[in-house]
């Protein structure tokens, strides 16, 4: 054996004598603890069980959001039926249902796709209360009324719609 290689092999025991901690320390360090991994599973469920707590309430906000948005929608429709129709027509518009689907859009009759169910009823004899001695021929109440097409009876009103409409009936003075 010469110098050269004995003095390789005193650098070589020197090096792993520098390193205090040993092999066995740096293995132990490459992952996490039991307790680490189990706090952070405790941390991330109480994250999640919180989210999923608030989903039903959300779901319930976009459903009267999308309700009120839908409701706007017919409510044009059918105002635009009550301009269409002339005054002494109005009283055939109040013995009907109309049926939306749930875009909004009008459905000839009752059927699967409808989910939204208007009422519309009309009162032809109104009075104003600042002519109370004048009969006001020519002004009509209509009220719609929405309500979601469910499988009970007891269907709550979503909403509902008061307007007048004014016509001009018989010759002017």
């Amino acid at each position: 054996m010469n110098l050269f290689e004995s003095t390789r092999i005193t650098v070589r025991t020197f090096e792993n004598r520098l390193d205090l901690r040993g092999p066995c320390w740096r293995s132990s360090r490459r992952g996490f603890s039991l307790v680490e991994t189990a706090l952070a599973l405790g941390v991330i469920s109480f994250a999640l069980i919180s989210l999923l707590g608030l989903l039903p309430s959300g779901l319930h906000t976009f459903r009267k959001a999308m309700d009120c948005t839908l409701q706007t929608e017919m409510t044009q429709v059918l105002v635009g039926k009550v301009k269409q129709t002339s005054y002494t027509g109005l009283s055939q518009l109040s013995a009907q249902s109309y049926y939306f689907d749930d875009y909004g859009n009008l459905v000839t009759s009752i059927d699967t796709t409808a989910t939204y169910v208007a009422t519309v009823s009309v009162n032809s004899s109104v009075t104003l209360p600042s002519s109370s001695s004048n009969p006001n021929t020519g002004l009509a109440l209509v009220t719609i009324t929405f309500t979601r097409k469910q499988a009970s009876a007891s269907a709550q009103p979503l909403g509902t719609v008061v307007t007048y409409v004014a016509a001009m009936t018989g010759s002017s003075s």
